[in-house]
């Protein structure tokens, strides 16, 4: 749907990331498995983004006689992948000391292990599992407790991080912002999606009214833009985590055109 330039350009980010990912295959996994979790964000960015080029061409059910256009769909992906960049940005690119690392990486991990704590157990292998990850997070949070970074923060801070109720301490808009996309991006191309993933009222209306090729390729287009953003993004980050990335990016100089020139588009304020 949207035009052959942006479609074409995601095609190519996509077989960048593709090759870049493939280079890495057999790094050896560290003790808390920090090289694993890199890897496994970077996978959830990666099919979120193949899944909205999917969709961009359409969508066919035949056992329904069912043929449509979702572009509603491409846009909740589209903040998928984007979050999924930032979750890589702040636990894994952005920190520079080990310390940081740690902090940052098991906060993540703390959060979500004390959630499913919550969830409700009518399995005795359910309540086994949450059994054994009441040990993992009772020994998380003595790793954080003699963290450094952990010993900056107020105690507030500090109570909100060891009882999952807060993992990371910047915003959304904040990360994008730190790891250099301009305002546009940052914040109102977010916004936007996120009215698509909560269900907005507007995004509704725009789902409804949108019958014209014309108003579809503008949901498209603004969904696929962000998309090819992200991947110029996101790439570069995952190369400068991992050598052996770089040293296959650096051999097609192609793909970095590509790469610098939706990230020019991303820095935009």
């Amino acid at each position: 749907m949207v035009d052959d330039d942006a479609s074409a350009d995601t095609l190519q980010l996509l077989q960048t990331f593709l090759h870049v990912a493939e280079a890495n295959k057999g790094t050896p996994a560290d003790s808390d498995e920090r090289v694993l979790d890199a890897e496994g964000v970077g996978a959830k960015c990666l099919h979120h983004a193949i899944s909205t080029l999917y969709l961009n061409r359409s969508t066919t059910v035949p056992e329904l006689s069912a043929s449509f256009f979702d572009g509603a769909s491409m846009s909740v992906l589209a903040r998928a992948a984007f979050e999924s960049f930032l979750v890589f940005e702040y636990v894994f690119a952005l920190p520079k000391t080990d310390a940081d690392r740690e902090f940052r990486h098991l906060s993540w991990i703390l959060a979500d292990l004390i959630e499913r704590q919550g969830f409700p157990a009518t399995l005795e292998e359910t309540r086994e599992t949450q059994k054994r990850e009441r040990e993992v997070i009772a020994s998380i949070r003595l790793r954080l407790q003699r963290n450094p970074e952990f010993r900056k923060l107020s105690s507030k801070e500090q109570v909100d991080l060891l009882s999952g109720k807060k993992w990371r301490l910047k915003s959304w808009t904040q990360i994008a912002a730190q790891a250099g996309l301009g305002k546009l991006h940052a914040q109102h191309a977010y916004r936007y999606l996120c009215s698509h993933a909560h269900s907005g009222s507007l995004s509704t209306v725009q789902v409804r009214t949108a019958k014209t090729r014309t108003d579809q390729l503008l949901i498209a287009s603004l969904a696929l833009k962000l998309i090819n953003v992200t991947l110029a993004f996101m790439i570069e980050s995952y190369c400068e985590l991992f050598p052996k990335s770089q040293l296959v990016l650096d051999r097609h100089p192609a793909f970095k055109c590509r790469i610098e020139f939706w990230k020019g588009f991303g820095t935009k304020a």
